[in-house]
Parts: structure tokens; sequence; C-alpha cells
């Protein structure tokens, strides 16, 4: 069904499931996982300095869940590393999948309209079929 399955990963807790789903689809479908974590530098109002050996040490310990688990169900993963606007990057990389798996913070009211929903975003802007996971 889904050869190419694009996983967003952040690192977060509540993306642990969509981290879970993805490996599943890609289990039950013989097809495989690309794990995308985005530098997002989105849009700050203050210019934010990003060394390239920290950027890393935080994509490494994002993919430390995704690697365990991938070994644990003998899922073959492909990492990726982005700098830029996490939502656009990954509705932008979509083109190149199947379908596009994510989480979702659960972020409400004011937090959710002032800094925007990732998940929303590509949602309604993937090329891809896009399953939201709620964590």
């Amino acid at each position: 069904m889904f050869q190419k399955i694009l996983l967003a990963v952040d690192g977060s807790i509540k993306n642990r499931a969509a981290v879970t789903k993805a490996l599943n689809m890609a289990k039950e479908s013989g097809g495989k996982v690309t794990a995308l974590f985005v530098e997002n530098i989105g849009y700050k109002l203050v210019p934010v300095y990003y060394s390239i050996a920290q950027i890393d040490e935080t994509a490494q310990n994002v993919f430390s869940f995704v690697r365990a688990e991938a070994e644990a169900m003998g899922v073959e993963v492909d990492y990726k590393v982005v700098i830029g606007h996490a939502a656009k990057d990954i509705a932008n990389l979509s083109r190149d999948y199947d379908v596009v798996v994510c989480g979702t913070r659960g972020q409400s009211g004011v937090k959710k309209m002032v800094y925007g929903s990732v998940s929303d975003y590509v949602a309604k802007n993937s090329n891809a079929k896009t399953v939201v996971v709620n964590g």
C-alpha cells in the first residue's frame, strides 16, 4: 500500500505514537520510512544562530527513539534533517512520498492561534495522503 512513508519527528513524548504508527504501516506494507527532523527556525523577530553541531546533536537525540523502535520491528528507516520552517518543509517534501505521518501536540486556543499547528498545515497543504496521530 504505502511504499514511501515520510515520518515527521520532533522528539516529544506525544510524537511517539506517530513513530509507532509509521513503523507499523511500513512493516505491514513492506515500505520504507524516512524520519524527518526539522530544526524549526520559523519566523523569528530576533535572529537566532544555530551551530551545525548543536543541530546534529538535537537530531540524534530525536532520532534515538525512532532507531530503537525500528530495530525492534525490523523496519528500514532513512534519516533526514532540514533547517527551516517545519510545516512548510514537511508539506513541500511530501511530494516525494505516498503518505506523511505526523503527530499533534494537542495545542488549542491562543497558543495554537499564535504559533499555528504544524499538523494542521501539513494536512491542508501536503501533496500526499496525511495521517495525523494524536499522541
